[in-house]
């Protein structure tokens, strides 16, 4: 049976979307900001690196996430299911583009079974609904839990609708002085660079990225920022693209985001995406991560922390090292679109059959904490 007949089963099979919550036993924007986050200590979710991290500033991110839940679903949403005696498991989603979502935060008290739910139930909503162009979510690859599920999605996807990637996380200092690279200049992005955009980035991540994060549509994030001011809060993004000499194609992008500090708990709302191309030579890396790195700075001027979170795919690696920008730690960005739903749902669904057949075989339930 092809893939296409399976997965419209799985369609054919949904629930209508006024039944969906009660068909899943999910509860959607329920439980307060400050049991929510209770719930993510209680479950180590907030291990001691990303806790000192995040602990300076926690009174601002939980009125973030006050402001964020008060826009309905429009921006973020929590689901949640079980309860205090068989224990919980929660969801967050949050708009990370106009048309595109983040899973992130799955946590759960030794309930595979509400951690199931949460999963499946947010995923046939976004089939339902049949709105959402993408989804992503961010987890370490020493992790082994979401390596395994999330990890081989796109055995199941297919390469088409889905990619798995795994990129280094540094914290770069903003009053860090940086090298001036000669040779190379950055320039920030205007709508002639439209289609160097799209190459540098198809280039450096693939198509698939290229369409999650919509850099052939709202580049300038004017359509989601204007959703994010109905609460207060804002969402932007801003580009610069390297070039060598007077060449016409870049060898390298910055692709700053801003969004509402703490969004995500490794604030990956704020992160610096740095793009080099794949067949720029080691020796110029250098230089251009440089230069794009001093010229994106502009941008967090007004950034709560003192330091910028730096996303880098391995080849910019050696150079941000003789720079002296610090290592965090290696995360896997996971993106399936639209037309990746179904597969994605079925996916899930065979993880969690096969891990809940195990659990209950030998009586045990593994405990789940698995998302950025």
């Amino acid at each position: 049976m092809i893939l296409e007949t399976i997965d419209q089963e799985i369609v054919d099979k949904l629930p209508p979307l006024s039944e969906l919550h009660s068909t899943y036993g999910v509860q959607v924007n329920t439980i307060p900001v400050g049991e929510l986050f209770a719930l993510y200590e209680r479950t180590g979710f907030l291990y001691p690196d990303k806790a000192a991290r995040l602990t300076p500033h926690i009174e601002q991110v939980r009125e973030n996430w006050r402001r964020m839940l008060r826009g309905g679903d429009s921006l973020l949403y929590v689901l949640t299911a079980g309860d205090e005696e068989r224990g919980r498991a929660s969801l967050a989603v949050w708009r990370t583009t106009h048309q595109g979502w983040m899973s992130q935060h799955l946590v759960s008290e030794s309930n595979p079974y509400a951690s199931r739910a949460v999963m499946l139930a947010g995923s046939a909503a976004s089939i339902l609904k049949g709105v959402d162009e993408s989804h992503q979510n961010w987890f370490r690859p020493e992790n082994r839990f979401p390596t395994r599920v999330f990890g081989s999605m796109v055995q199941t996807i297919g390469d088409s609708y889905s990619s798995v990637q795994r990129h280094a996380y540094f914290s770069l200092p903003r009053r860090m002085s940086l090298p001036s690279a000669g040779g190379v200049r950055a320039v920030p992005y205007n709508f002639s660079h439209r289609q160097a955009l799209s190459a540098i980035a198809t280039a450096a991540r693939g198509s698939i990225y290229v369409a999650a994060e919509e850099l052939v549509g709202d580049v300038e994030f004017k359509a989601v920022d204007e959703l994010y001011r109905r609460v207060g809060l804002r969402r932007t993004r801003h580009i610069w693209l390297a070039y060598r000499g007077n060449r016409e194609e870049p060898v390298g992008a910055a692709i700053v985001y801003r969004g509402p500090l703490g969004l995500n708990f490794s604030y990956l709302e704020s992160r610096c995406d740095l793009l080099l191309h794949p067949n720029l030579p080691e020796s110029e890396a250098l230089g251009v991560v440089a230069c794009l790195l001093k010229a994106s700075s502009v941008a967090y001027r007004d950034f709560e922390l003192d330091e910028i979170p730096v996303i880098a795919d391995q080849i910019a690696v050696p150079a941000l090292l003789k720079l002296g920008v610090e290592f965090v730690r290696h995360y896997c960005q996971g993106i399936w679109l639209k037309e990746g739903n179904p597969g994605f749902y079925r996916h899930v669904d065979r993880f969690y059959s096969k891990l809940l057949v195990r659990a209950e075989k030998h009586g045990w339930q593994p405990s789940l904490t698995v998302q950025e």
